[in-house]
């Protein structure tokens, strides 16, 4: 089976803020025809919109491409900030809320497979979090790491999610990920990214890039030699082999399309093509 491994899509920085369905269809086919490539399957590891109705409509276009859809949220999926172009007829007061109306009109789609903490046909997926333990700033402490998260990162200033407590949210994206290795899937997604993909060295300096990472060896370990892991949130484009501590080799995968103002190619010299990948 051929699989195309794509994320970021911020699909609404592309499309036209609309409920007319026509120039939507057409922005959403435009945006295709630039970032997609034909396979049998799709796997998007999040962050489609910040509009819930974007969301559940670009959804409905994508699965008309692929005979199977597979992705996990991402955090810009999940913000709950009273702002909607839509009217005040679907305003989250909770994370939690956008989350189980997205899982419910997902669910509504027969070949889309949104994968909060769970698994299907052989592929998990789960949105992860960050795990405040990277440090890579002189004399910074996980303590303010937290801090500097719940108060001036985009996550901790426009979620609603389990209250915002940066302990809560890694104790259940811990143990889901932990949970979900352990089914040995052939795919494993999340948004946020393991330590072991590597750093961009765009972020190497900036004391926010903590908030994109987590130690991933042990959930690593977990999975069957010659397994892919798919992430996203850097936005910038990383295809590498990762040996694990028991000398399993794992395929780590990460195609963001990212802001119109990008290139998430340019670093790595990578290229779409790169991550149409056949899939036992």
């Amino acid at each position: 089976m051929k699989c195309y491994f794509i994320s970021d899509l911020h699909v609404d920085f592309y499309s036209p803020m609309t409920r007319s369905m026509e120039p939507l269809q057409k922005a959403f086919e435009q945006f295709y025809e630039r970032n997609f490539l034909p396979a049998d399957a799709c796997c998007i590891a999040g962050d489609i919109a910040n509009d819930y109705f974007t969301y559940v409509e670009f959804l409905k276009f994508i699965a008309t491409k692929y005979a199977k859809v597979y992705l996990c949220l991402g955090n810009h999926d999940i913000i709950t900030e009273k702002k909607s172009h839509y009217g005040k007829d679907r305003d989250f007061l909770t994370s939690e809320e956008k989350i189980e109306f997205f899982c419910n009109e997902a669910a509504k789609i027969q070949n889309v497979h949104l994968l909060e903490n769970r698994v299907a046909d052989g592929v998990a997926g789960c949105m992860g979090m960050c795990d405040f333990e990277y440090k890579h700033v002189p004399g910074a402490t996980a303590t303010q790491n937290k801090m500097l998260w719940k108060f001036c990162w985009f996550d901790g200033r426009h979620w609603n999610y389990k209250g915002n407590d940066p302990d809560a949210l890694w104790r259940h994206y811990d143990q889901a990920m932990l949970s979900l290795t352990q089914k040995q899937p052939n795919i494993m997604m999340t948004h946020f990214l393991p330590l072991e993909f590597g750093m961009a060295e765009r972020y190497k300096h900036d004391e926010c890039s903590n908030f994109f990472y987590f130690a991933g060896a042990k959930y690593l370990e977990n999975m069957p030699d010659g397994s892919i892991w798919q992430a996203g949130h850097t936005h910038t484009a990383i295809k590498k082999w990762f040996t694990d501590s028991k000398g399993k080799k794992h395929l780590l995968l990460c195609n963001p399309v990212g802001y119109p103002n990008e290139n998430s190619y340019q670093e790595y010299g990578l290229k779409k093509e790169d991550f149409v990948v056949e899939v036992v």
